[in-house]
C-alpha cells in the first residue's frame, strides 16, 4: 500500500509585508488621534458648559431662598472685623445636592461678624473643604495634579490714595495643601469689586446683591468665569481651593492662550480652545474669546454701568 504524501506550505508575512502593515497602522493612528482629542474637548467643553450652568441655576435658587445672591467672599472690611473667608461656593453647596458638606461647615461661619477662619488646618469646616466636588471643576483641566493654596481665592479690594491694591491672601503666602478640594471657577467681582459702583460685578466681598439691582439685565452680566489661577503668568503652580474661591476683578482682562497656561492668579482663564467659558446672570452659558476687547470684557462683568456691548 503506497502513501501519497502531500506537502503542506505554511504562508507567512515577509518582512517588507510586515513593514508595509506597521506603516498603515501607524498613519490611521496618525489620523484617527486628532479626531479622537477633537471629540474629547468637545465633550469636556459641554461638561464644563453644563457644570457653569448648574453653578449659576443654584446661585439662583440661593437668591429664590435668601432673597439675595450669595456673597463673593465672607471677607475684612470695616464691618466685617472677624471674617470666615468663605467663598461663594460654601453659600451654594446645598444647591448642587452636596448638602453632606455643608452640613459639616459649622453655621457661625457664614455669619457676619465670625469667630474665626474657615482655614487652619484643622477643625469641621477644614474637613468639608477637603471634599472633592465635580461640579467645581474643568474637566479639561489638570487641577487634581496641581496643589492648591489654603488662602488664595479669598480678596479684598481697597483703594490707597486713587492706587488700587488687590490682597490675594490676607493671611499669608500660598501653601501647598494637596487634599484641599479644588476648584476652576470663580464669581465675577466686576472690574475692582465694590470700589467701582458703576463697574461693579454681582459677587464681591461682603455682597448683599439681588437679581433686580441688576440694572443692565441678567443676560448682559458675566456671573461665573473659568480662573486656572497660579502665582504669576506662565506658572501653574497653585490652584485654589473651592471653600476660599472668592470673586475675581476683570481690571487685568482675560488670558491668553498658552502652554503653561499664560495665566496669573488675578485674571480669568481657561484651557478651551477659542476662548473662556462664562456663564452670564441669567443662566447662559457662552464661550468669550480671549481677543475680546479689554473695556468690552469689562462692561460685561460690571452689573449697573450702563454700556452697550457685543461679546461676538
Amino acid at each position: 500500500m503506497s502513501r501519497v504524501r502531500r506537502s503542506i506550505r505554511s504562508s507567512a508575512f515577509t518582512l517588507i509585508e510586515l513593514l508595509v502593515v506597521i506603516a498603515i497602522i501607524a498613519i490611521l493612528i496618525g489620523l484617527l488621534l486628532p479626531a479622537v482629542q477633537k471629540v474629547r474637548e468637545a465633550a469636556a467643553r459641554s461638561s464644563c458648559q453644563n457644570n457653569m450652568k448648574q453653578i449659576t441655576l443654584a446661585a439662583h435658587n440661593y437668591e429664590s431662598a435668601n432673597q439675595v445672591l450669595p456673597p463673593g467672599n465672607n471677607g475684612s472690611s470695616a464691618t466685617n472685623t472677624n471674617p470666615s473667608f468663605l467663598g461663594t461656593f460654601a453659600y451654594i453647596l446645598p444647591y448642587v445636592e452636596q448638602n453632606s458638606i455643608y452640613n459639616q461647615i459649622p453655621q457661625t461661619m457664614f455669619i457676619i461678624p465670625c469667630t474665626a477662619g474657615w482655614y487652619g488646618g484643622n477643625g469641621a469646616s477644614w474637613s468639608a473643604a477637603n471634599n472633592r466636588v465635580k461640579t467645581f471643576q474643568c474637566p479639561s483641566d489638570m487641577s487634581d495634579n496641581v496643589n492648591p493654596s489654603a488662602g488664595e481665592g479669598a480678596y479684598s479690594y481697597t483703594t490707597t490714595n486713587g492706587t488700587f491694591t488687590v490682597d490675594m491672601a490676607v493671611w499669608g503666602a500660598p501653601q501647598p495643601y494637596p487634599t484641599l478640594g479644588k476648584t476652576d471657577y470663580a464669581p465675577n467681582a466686576g472690574w475692582i469689586g465694590s470700589d467701582s459702583p458703576t463697574l461693579c460685578g454681582p459677587f464681591f466681598t461682603n455682597s448683599k446683591t439681588t437679581m433686580t439691582t441688576i440694572i443692565d439685565g441678567t443676560a448682559n452680566t458675566i456671573a461665573f468665569g473659568e480662573h486656572l489661577f497660579g502665582s504669576s503668568p506662565g506658572n501653574r503652580d497653585y490652584v485654589c481651593g473651592w471653600m476660599g474661591a472668592g470673586g475675581m476683578p476683570t481690571a487685568w482682562g482675560l488670558a491668553p492662550s498658552g502652554s503653561p497656561p499664560q495665566t496669573g492668579w488675578y485674571q480669568f482663564g481657561g484651557k478651551h480652545d477659542g476662548g473662556v467659558m462664562f456663564s452670564m446672570c441669567d443662566g447662559s452659558v457662552r464661550l468669550i474669546s480671549r481677543t475680546t476687547n479689554s473695556n468690552t470684557f469689562i462692561y460685561a462683568s460690571g452689573m449697573n454701568d450702563g454700556q452697550v456691548f457685543n461679546l461676538n
